[in-house]
């Protein structure tokens, strides 16, 4: 149910900004790693490591992406996400999911065909998946969300005479996320962070 209001807001924000700005529309990729900490929701347990890989791809769309004399502009992306998380042992929870980022850019454009800026993000994320490795005969699932804040920057290019354009970002996020971790009949919580690093790259036309 969550998961069905969200994509709501995505596309109710979607129909808004098409109507009220100039909107270019294409399509993403995404790729970056982090480092954190996570830790079961019962009594004793204690904090472990998690390292995570991730890859992104789907759709974008972005308000003035190089408009002279504008200086604000917004991004959202929304796509899949494939992500590993691995502990301390060397196990891995791979994870695939929807996630919803939306960009606040400033900034300004250099030239005709060139915008430089920066700003915050602000995503949102549904994961599920299962460890690579069985624990006493079977793998460990996983059903969650996350959170997260970040700065990022970039620059957007545009390429020959039409409308094409090339959008390219470097950024750090702070996520937290949180779920039900499943073995036979066992389950907790599972709750966590991550600092990532990421870079993307897009087109728009």
């Amino acid at each position: 149910m969550k998961k069905v209001l969200l994509i709501l807001c995505v596309l109710g924000m979607f129909l808004f900004v098409s109507n009220s700005f100039a909107v270019d529309f294409g399509f993403y990729l995404d790729l970056g790693s982090g480092s954190g900490e996570a830790e079961y929701d019962i009594a004793y347990s204690e904090k472990f490591d998690m390292d995570s890989d991730f890859f992104g791809l789907g759709f974008q769309l972005e308000t003035n992406p190089i408009t002279p004399k504008k200086i604000f502009s917004y991004r959202l992306q929304a796509g899949f996400e494939s992500r590993g998380m691995e502990d301390d042992y060397g196990t891995t929870l791979e994870l695939g999911g929807l996630v919803f980022n939306n960009t606040f850019a400033f900034g300004g454009n250099t030239s005709e065909k060139t915008r430089l800026w920066g700003g915050p993000q602000i995503l949102v994320g549904f994961y599920s998946g299962k460890t690579d490795d069985q624990f006493q005969g079977d793998e460990i699932s996983y059903t969650g969300t996350a959170f997260a804040l970040g700065l990022a920057g970039g620059a957007n290019f545009g390429l020959g005479s039409g409308k094409t354009i090339l959008t390219t970002t470097i950024g750090v996020r702070s996520l937290a996320y949180s779920g039900d971790a499943e073995w036979y009949d066992w389950n907790e919580t599972l709750e966590g962070n991550s600092t990532d690093i990421f870079i993307s790259v897009g087109m728009l036309f």
